[in-house]
């Protein structure tokens, strides 16, 4: 009994472990030892029985199991439950008896189903433990038949049943391929079953992975297939006396309850990763449709749901029906006949028309799509007219879509796709170049279709691609894919640069190093943008060798040019002869150029970045040979001194900016190779440096110096690098100087002390010579761009560079103690302040704001923070500049700030520079290095100093320098917002800037911030799309009377947002909007409520919503926006009336205009019947969405 094998318990409910002496114990190891017994009976009679048969005795008798074996047997299978609490030696047994019941269920003895019952539950909570091995699969698999004993009729089979449908959601049985055919088998077992298995594999499709959903896809098909073998198998034996009701009933609950119910979620379902998971799953029985049984389902299951779908009013139902109709497609009744085949074929060509022609362009996409697969597919079965409808709509209008650029990139790929069936080259040969004007498309997805089109025409013989797009037509390209913000590393440059390699590079054994060079010549001479872009992407379409030795043909020609240019001028050609020594290159002559070589130099540089890391592989040393066989020595230093040389006074600016691309070029040639390889290049860069000290403020101002301290970084002299750009910085603003440059330099006495400074320069030429401040912050401020390679790796060593970088930190801060001294002497005396200096003083905040940056972001933390120093710069402007500013506006009424162009000092000043630019929003995750903003000291126009009147050289003003100090910060951190993200600190500070425009009537003022407010407020709204800074600046503006400046910010500013792809940011915006609007009138006076509305808004409000309303996206976003308000509100009303009276009233606005009113409302096009209906139709198609689909309920 049970209380001789079961142990004791204590008083918690533990279980008492006793020793192999305790009666218990001893209870249950005999139980073990009886199970090892029978087990080793029942295989000594299947041995003899096996030999029986083996004896080929037909008539031998079947072993019978003696009585005391079976009620042994029988007795041990009723313990197996209670023998759970037993131990671990109460497990070992039930492993024992497991093994003998199922020997006993193996062997097929006489009442075998008497020892499943317990055992069947056991096995499956066992493989259902989190502790499961797939050893424990296999058993439960192997008693799969057992299973079909049970009465899924009886109520106590419940707890049974819900483990039998845990069973779909267990990763282990989903991953194994006995677990997949159980759950198969679980589908043959019962009707009732059937439903609810499917219930419990439906909720795990919407976040299954792929592999469980090839898995339930397997599981499905193999249940199906099954119960129709089992149908087909009984209807062969019907007239035996079979009876098939049962499989029968089987097969239509698959197919009814299981198979349908997805097929129809898939074209109804609201989520599209909903019908794409289903898709999945089905997809076993798409790849099996040409057999006649799943044609014959498909058929039966989808005839009743995809026809109606089809014409769907809900879009996302048509469009998913129509992936449907190309999986199933053609869906017909395999026993219909072939006149019933072309029914469907010209049901399914008109369901594709049909989809190409709707009005929702992701359901032309979707047509499109289908349409490509299925002639692909079936281009012998569809008739020749359907084949050219079909192909006409595609080129002749989805191709030319203006309304929607995915219409037109699918139209591409659905020729591509065409064209992977050689039997539709005949007839597409002729459309192709109807295509070719879309290789200059704006949208790049659509250019890099045609790209992709062209590169699979490429490789089809009989076929050119160039007869698709003139070569001419692919050059300015390749070109315009470098200019503005197209991206000339992108996949389309890529894509052009791969498809014209072999006409520049070509390879051969017939191809000569002339040919290359003559080639590659003529695309320098012929198209030089487009050649830069093309050697920009050369290192993913040429190997290392091939580029070095392209290199160093590129360079020989350099020498020949700049060796005939020297000749035109009489001067010596010793030191470059040696180079040009080629044979290879006697064909190659051209007459120079200066723009030509310059675009050869640049060529140079680019290629050489493309392979400087492959070549620091040692089997790529042989490619590094060739290159210092032709760089090395003074090659590079004649090379750098012609074209230094030539950047004399009177030559014209587009000559000096060639030959400046060309020093630009050669020096970040230089930085790839050591300093000792190179001679004299190093003096001479020095040299250099120390005679620009001499040079005219108008000639310095053309030059840019930092390519040649990047250089000198690039080769170990970082610290003296900082160190001398921080002498510059430091003297300038704690020798006192008042900021004015003495032009003039007519005394003997002075001009002789310049003559020594030079001698003791070229004495000492490793010593970098003293900068002024000039040469400083512009030096500087190129190298935190990071315009080029070189400038990056410069500042990357001096943020690296603990010395160097505290070194120009200390000389920034001095800027700030400079500013502080002007404030402080202004509040004593009116002694005048050089708007230059106030200048420098700007730039030099900036540069410290903006090193601070970079220094944050070269720690690798994420997030990043702000740093002590900047947060401490934060509070000076907040604590100091902005009162002071404030203090000083309020005082000057009419001094000479009304008089002093604030824009020469400012990049904030002019709306057209101080907005930022419509670039996607990048995400946080992105977020790790500072680029430069559009709106900046450093990018402003320094010219415009020099064309002030004399007048205002001299201002004396706090403002100018508080005005300074706040725009530079207020730029650097912009930049913070677009890398990292507002902090809580950020936001506070912001909240106290924005105060001065209520602070303040001074409008030289207002007009100097607001520009650069608003580029933070944009700057926060695109990247981290929160409108919290927008709302502020609103807030505080809302009372402000703009002038005429402050005017054209604030229209360019809300065009900017009215421009951006997102819809939600713009959403989001116009919302905050409504918000400022509403708190502006409910905290008006009461005498002021009867005036007009617009008025009652503030006269900064009152700019804002015209703009907002002028504007056709923007108002029609705007009302759609105000369909969110209560429509009791007053608010919702008076801007309903003010879009009525101000706004383009289009068809969509007016339809909106009237959910909002109830009112009929004449559009404008009904008033203007001839006014242009393309613009229109353009624009609401544009940034039209079509509503989320819903569900729809069966009829």
């Amino acid at each position: 009994n049970e209380e001789s094998y079961i142990p004791d318990e204590d008083e918690h409910g533990n279980i008492i472990v006793g020793d192999v002496h305790d009666a218990s114990t001893q209870s249950v190891i005999y139980l073990r030892i009886c199970a090892f017994l029978v087990d080793a009976y029942l295989e000594g009679l299947l041995k003899r029985q096996k030999k029986n048969y083996n004896n080929s005795n037909s008539n031998a008798r079947r072993v019978e199991i003696i009585d005391e074996a079976f009620e042994v047997a029988e007795m041990l299978h009723d313990v197996l439950f209670p023998l759970q609490n037993c131990g671990k030696e109460g497990v070992s047994t039930q492993s024992a008896i497991f093994a003998m019941c199922e020997h006993w269920w193996h062997g097929n003895f006489e009442d075998k189903e008497l020892f499943v019952t317990q055992l069947i539950p056991l096995l499956l909570v066992k493989s259902l433990e989190d502790t499961a091995q797939k050893n424990d699969v296999k058993r439960l698999y192997s008693i799969r038949e057992a299973i079909d004993l049970l009465d899924f009729e009886c109520e106590s089979i419940t707890t049974l049943k819900n483990h039998l449908l845990r069973t779909v959601a267990n990763p282990l049985f989903l991953q194994s391929t006995e677990g997949k055919k159980f759950i198969t088998h679980l589908f043959q077992v019962d009707v009732s079953l059937v439903s609810e298995l499917h219930k419990a594999v439906k909720v795990q499709l919407f976040e299954a992975k792929r592999s469980i959903l090839n898995a339930y896809g397997e599981i499905y098909y193999n249940a199906w297939k099954q119960s129709t073998e089992k149908v087909d198998a009984d209807d062969d034996n019907e007239e035996d006396g079979g009876n098939d009701e049962t499989t029968t009933s089987i097969q239509a609950s698959i197919e009814e309850n299981a198979l349908q119910d997805l097929m129809y979620y898939q074209i109804h379902a609201a989520n599209p990763k909903m019908a794409s998971s289903i898709r999945v799953v089905l997809d076993k029985f798409y790849i099996n449709k040409k057999s006649h049984d799943v044609e014959s389902m498909l058929h039966r299951c989808y005839g009743p749901l995809l026809w109606r779908a089809l014409s769907a009013t809900n879009a996302r139902v048509r469009l998913q029906a129509a992936s449907v109709l190309t999986d199933t497609f053609p869906l017909r009744d395999p026993d219909a006949g072939q006149e019933w085949t072309e029914v469907c074929v010209e049901k399914s060509v008109e369901a594709l028309m049909s989809l190409m022609s709707d009005e929702i362009p992701s359901v032309r996409v979707a047509g499109s799509n289908a349409t490509a697969k299925i002639l692909s597919q079936f281009w012998v079965a569809i008739p020749a007219k359907d084949i050219r409808t079909l192909l006409n709509h595609i080129i002749a209008k989805h191709a030319s879509d203006l309304t929607s650029s995915a219409v037109r990139a699918t139209a591409v790929k659905t020729v591509t796709t065409l064209l992977e069936e050689d039997k539709t080259h005949a007839v597409l040969r002729s459309l192709l170049p109807s295509l070719g004007n879309l290789i200059h498309d704006k949208t790049e997805k659509v250019r890099l279709a045609v790209v992709e089109m062209l590169l699979f025409v490429k490789k089809i013989r009989g076929m050119k691609y160039y007869h698709i797009v003139d070569p001419n037509n692919l050059l300015c390209r390749l070109a315009d894919e470098g200019r503005g913000r197209n991206n000339p590393t992108g996949p389309v440059a890529v894509g052009l640069s791969e498809l014209l390699s072999n006409s520049f590079f070509p390879v051969g054994k017939n191809k000569t190093m002339s040919d290359i060079i003559n080639r590659t010549l003529r695309l320098l001479t012929d198209n030089p943008d487009a050649a830069v872009v093309f050697y920009r992407n050369a290192g993913t379409q040429l190997g290392v060798n091939s580029i070095s030795k392209l290199i160093a043909a590129l360079m020989r020609c350099l020498c020949m040019l700049i060796v005939e240019d020297k000749k035109m001028n009489c001067e010596d050609i010793n030191n470059l002869s040696i180079v040009i020594a080629d044979d290879e290159l006697d064909s190659a002559k051209v007459p120079p150029n200066t723009g030509l070589m310059a675009t050869i130099a640049e060529s140079i540089s680019i290629l050489w970045g493309s392979i400087e890391a492959d070549l620091k592989h040692e089997q790529n040393e042989s490619a590094a040979d060739i290159l210092m066989d032709v760089f090395s020595g003074n090659v590079l230093t004649e090379v750098y001194s012609h074209f230094e040389s030539k950047t004399v006074d009177g030559m014209e600016d587009a000559k000096m900016a060639e030959c400046s691309r060309a020093c630009v070029a050669i020096l970040n040639c230089a930085g790839k190779m050591k300093e000792s390889e190179i001679e004299g290049l190093r003096a001479h860069v020095i040299e250099e440096l120390a005679k620009a000290a001499d040079l005219p403020p108008e000639k310095r101002m053309r030059m840019n110096f930092s390519p040649n301290m990047a250089l000198l970084c690039e080769w170990g002299m970082t610290e003296d690098v900082a160190q001398c750009l921080a002498s510059g910085i430091k003297t300038y603003f704690t020798s006192g100087n008042d900021g004015e440059t003495d032009t003039g330099n007519t005394g003997k006495s002075k001009a002789s002390k310049k003559r020594k400074q030079r001698g003791k320069k070229k004495a000492s030429k490793d010593v970098l010579p003293q900068l002024d401040i000039e040469m400083s912050l512009g030096i500087l401020g190129n190298i935190l761009k990071g315009s080029y390679s070189a400038s990056q790796s410069a500042r990357e060593s001096i943020i690296k560079s603990e010395s160097a970088f505290d070194a120009i930190s200390t000389a920034l801060e001095s800027a700030r103690a400079a500013a502080e001294k002007i404030i402080k002497s202004q509040q004593v005396d009116e002694s005048d302040v050089s708007i230059t200096k106030i200048k420098h003083i700007g730039n030099a905040i900036e540069c410290h704001g903006r090193i601070l940056i970079h220094k944050e972001a070269s720690r690798g933390e994420v997030p990043m923070r702000l740093s002590l120093e900047a947060k401490e710069l934060l509070s000076w402007v907040t604590n100091n500049i902005i009162p002071s500013m404030v203090k000083s506006a309020a005082t000057e009424e009419d001094n000479s700030l009304s008089k002093l162009d604030i824009s020469a000092i400012s990049g904030f000043g002019s709306p057209g520079t101080s907005m930022v630019s419509d670039d996607p929003p990048r995400r946080k995750i992105n977020r790790r290095t500072a680029r430069e903003s559009d709106v900046s000291f450093l990018s402003s126009d320094q010219g415009n100093l020099s064309t002030l009147p004399e007048q205002s050289k001299h201002a004396s003003s706090i403002s100018a320098v508080s005005i300074a100090s706040a725009s530079s910060v207020l730029s650097t951190f912009a930049e913070w917002l677009s890398i990292c993200g507002a902090e809580s600190f950020l936001l506070i500070h912001f909240s106290k800037w924005c105060q001065v425009l209520g602070a303040t009537d001074n409008i030289k003022t207002r007009e100097s911030l607001l520009g650069s407010l608003f580029h933070v407020a944009l700057t926060y709204l695109k990247d981290d799309r929160d409108s919290t800074l927008l709302k502020d600046l609103l807030l505080h503006l809302k009372d402000v009377d703009p002038s005429t400046k402050e005017k054209e910010i604030i229209v360019d500013s809300l065009s900017i947002i009215s421009s951006l792809r997102d819809e939600q940011i713009v959403t989001q915006a116009l919302a905050t909007i409504i918000y400022v609007t509403r708190s502006a009138v409910v905290d008006k006076p009461v005498e002021d409520i009867d005036s007009e509305f617009l008025d009652q808004v503030g006269p900064g409000m009152k700019e804002v919503l015209l703009c907002i309303l002028q504007n056709r996206r923007s108002s029609l976003l705007f009302a759609k926006c105000l369909l969110n308000e209560p429509k009791v509100s007053s608010i919702r009303e008076l801007l309903v009336n003010e879009i009525k009276a101000n706004s383009h009233m289009s068809d969509s606005l007016a339809g909106i205009v009237r959910q909002l009113t109830g009112e009929s409302v004449v559009t404008d096009e009904e008033a203007e019947p001839e006014e242009e209906e393309q613009d229109e139709a353009r624009e609401t198609s544009m940034h039209h969405n079509p509503p989320e689909a819903e569900v729809i309920n069966a009829a």
